[in-house]
């Protein structure tokens, strides 16, 4: 990371935003509800606290509550972790990064002594714990190298390793996760494979739990991150759907798989860059948007109104200073993100394939007439949306990753 980068990363992560940036991207906005603390918001999530957790930057009252539940720890032990870090602080604060190494260091150690004694188990779940504590100290467009590690240690322990894949393109790699469902002995039924894309700084440890869905049904999965994400080189441009032409031949190469019955899954920003890289490859015949821009959220006028904790990190994948950069010259340059302009004439195979998009009433990141844009355009879309929740409908997580598991079935169809 750049001088420049890092300035500007640390700026996005004090929670002082609208200060820092003055009139640029946007005035405050009117204060809204937080909750007191992480238990009492992972109880009532998003819609109920919009604001997120006092005392931290509302970014992240989106994934803590799922990685809390990933990894074995109660929320009320995040709060009380937590509870000496001084306001509004930071990971690029000395304070940030202390409070959560201790943990992280503690359960690694925990996680090494129930490898010398043969207890697999534990040592899967301490180092899963670990993984936690360190993530806690990511920083914006770094490679997260001991979240990785503690991640894979915690799947190798008990035997399921993920199995690292490189893909390049365009001179440029990207890692991801490749996992097999438990298949019968001697069975010849090849499996379906879903690829699965995270939110704009989802790593793809944190997608685990939505492979896992998915392999529980017999599907195969790839999990990737977005560009300028983790392990993906690739810049956050539209032209970054490349990267799912690379996948697609990757999965043609391995003849255990059943490469006539291909789906993407894309969450928050990833359901963007999965949603036009689905449409433009024809290898990939349904595709999964859950609370992901697409079309309208990337137009002038919902740009306008989108908050300034949302629209900063735009700027910075955006290449922008964000203490600089004026809103209006964030909100041209995603213009041409919209599906709208990137695909222009839908050709017949594109308006045929399956989409499903799936959100929360509540949604306060993305305009919430995206299925009506993107069905405007003539695309194949149906809408699952639960009332009572917000971006992602994070708190219905379970029930669409089930409901999105059952219907890419129905897409794909059976083996031919």
């Amino acid at each position: 990371m750049n001088k420049l980068t890092w300035k500007v990363a640390a700026c996005l992560w004090t929670g002082g935003l609208a200060a820092a940036t003055g009139t640029t991207l946007a005035q405050s906005a009117p204060q809204k509800k937080a909750a007191e603390s992480m238990s009492a918001f992972c109880q009532s999530g998003p819609a109920e606290y919009p604001e997120g957790v006092a005392g931290t930057h509302p970014s992240f009252k989106f994934n803590i509550c799922w990685w809390l539940e990933d990894a074995g720890i109660e929320a009320t032990t995040f709060d009380e972790v937590a509870k000496s870090l001084p306001p509004h602080a930071s990971p690029f604060q000395p304070a940030w990064q202390s409070t959560f190494s201790k943990p992280a260091l503690a359960h690694a150690e925990l996680a090494r002594l129930a490898e010398d004694r043969g207890d697999k188990k534990m040592a899967s779940a301490e180092y899963k714990k670990a993984a936690f504590y360190h993530r806690m100290n990511r920083l914006p467009k770094r490679s997260p190298a001991l979240d990785l590690q503690a991640t894979e240690k915690a799947h190798a322990a008990i035997g399921k390793p993920l199995q690292r894949v490189t893909f390049k393109t365009g001179g440029k790699e990207f890692i991801g996760y490749y996992r097999a469902p438990v298949t019968r002995m001697f069975s010849s039924v090849k499996p379906p494979v879903v690829v699965i894309l995270g939110g704009l700084d989802n790593f793809k440890t944190e997608m685990i739990r939505h492979s896992d869905h998915f392999v529980a049904r017999g599907i195969a999965t790839f999990i990737v991150e977005n560009p300028d994400t983790g392990e993906n080189q690739l810049s956050f441009r539209p032209e970054a759907h490349v990267m799912f032409d690379a996948i697609a031949d990757h999965i043609k190469s391995r003849t255990e798989l059943d490469a006539s019955r291909v789906a993407i899954y894309g969450w928050s920003m990833g359901g963007y860059l999965a949603t036009l890289g689905g449409l433009r490859n024809d290898l990939y015949k349904a595709i999964v948007n859950i609370g992901g821009p697409s079309d309208t959220s990337f137009g002038q006028a919902h740009c306008k109104v989108a908050p300034a904790w949302i629209i900063a990190p735009y700027a910075l994948f955006g290449n922008m200073d964000p203490r600089s950069a004026t809103r209006q010259a964030v909100c041209t340059y995603y213009e041409e993100f919209q599906l709208s302009r990137q695909l222009k004439a839908p050709t017949p195979a594109q308006l045929r394939k399956p989409i499903l998009m799936v959100n929360g009433v509540h949604e306060d990141l993305v305009a919430r007439d995206e299925p009506a844009s993107l069905a405007a355009l003539g695309l194949n879309v149906t809408q699952l949306i639960y009332g009572s929740d917000g971006h992602t409908a994070e708190l219905n997580m379970k029930d669409h990753l089930d409901f999105s598991a059952a219907w890419l079935l129905r897409q794909l169809g059976p083996q031919k």
